[in-house]
C-alpha cells in the first residue's frame, strides 16, 4: 500500500511545462504581409482623364471634338443628346464621332435617362471603335 501511495504522489508530482507563446512566427508573416502589399502597391497604375481644360468655355474658338483629347457625350432627361457642347441627334452620331478612337471618351448622363438610352450610346461608340468609355453624371453644356 505504501508503493501505491509513493506511485500516486509521484503522478501528482509530475512537473508541468511551462507554456511559452513565440511572437517570432507571427513577426515573420506580418513582415511577409507587409513586403507583398508594398510590392503589390507599386505595381498599380492608376487610370484617369485629365478634365481640367476640357470644358465648353474653355476651348478656343474654332476648335472641334477632333482637336480635343476627350470625347464628352452628355444625355439629358428631355431626350436631348450633346457632343461636346453641341447639341446631336442620336442618328447621327456615329458620323459626328472624331475619327481618332484612341480618345477617352465620357459618357455623361442625366439623373432621369433610361439606362437603355445610354447602352445605346456606348453600343454606338463600340461600333465606331472606341473602347475607352466612362459614365459619370451630366452637369455642363445644359
Amino acid at each position: 500500500m505504501a508503493e501505491v501511495q509513493r506511485i500516486s504522489l509521484a503522478l501528482g508530482r509530475r512537473r508541468r511545462r511551462s507554456i511559452r507563446i513565440t511572437f517570432v512566427p507571427l513577426v515573420d508573416c506580418f513582415i511577409i504581409l507587409l513586403i507583398f502589399f508594398m510590392l503589390q502597391s507599386s505595381f498599380v497604375i492608376p487610370h484617369g482623364v485629365d478634365l481640367r481644360n476640357e470644358k465648353k468655355e474653355q476651348l478656343q474658338a474654332g476648335t472641334t471634338s477632333a482637336e480635343s483629347a476627350v470625347v464628352y457625350i452628355e444625355l439629358h432627361q428631355d431626350g436631348s443628346l450633346w457632343l461636346d457642347g453641341e447639341r446631336r441627334d442620336f442618328a447621327d452620331l456615329g458620323g459626328a464621332l472624331p475619327r481618332s478612337v484612341s480618345k477617352p471618351v465620357i459618357v455623361a448622363s442625366d439623373v432621369g435617362v433610361s439606362l437603355q438610352r445610354a447602352v445605346d450610346v456606348i453600343d454606338v461608340l463600340n461600333a465606331g471603335g472606341f473602347s475607352k468609355i466612362s459614365l459619370r453624371e451630366a452637369r455642363q453644356f445644359k
